[in-house]
């Protein structure tokens, strides 16, 4: 893919497992190009997320593990 990028987005939230609910950090990866992207590990802000896939075309939105 020519011109391929590699972007983060940092969002935050709670997190709640097994009675307990933490505030947490979490890193979501854009992979892609002018074009197009896939989304890795979306995670608590949807809008940023949107915000910073723009008017790429989403491909896919890989998880590699669970969140809320």
């Amino acid at each position: 893919m020519p011109g391929a990028r590699i972007e983060r987005v940092v969002t935050s939230g709670a997190f709640s497992l097994d009675g307990g609910t933490w505030n947490v950090d979490n890193n979501v990866w854009i992979v892609g190009d002018a074009r197009e992207a896939v989304v890795i590990d979306a995670a608590h802000d949807a809008d940023a997320i949107a915000a910073a896939v723009g008017d790429r075309r989403l491909v896919a939105i890989v998880c590699t593990h669970a969140h809320n």
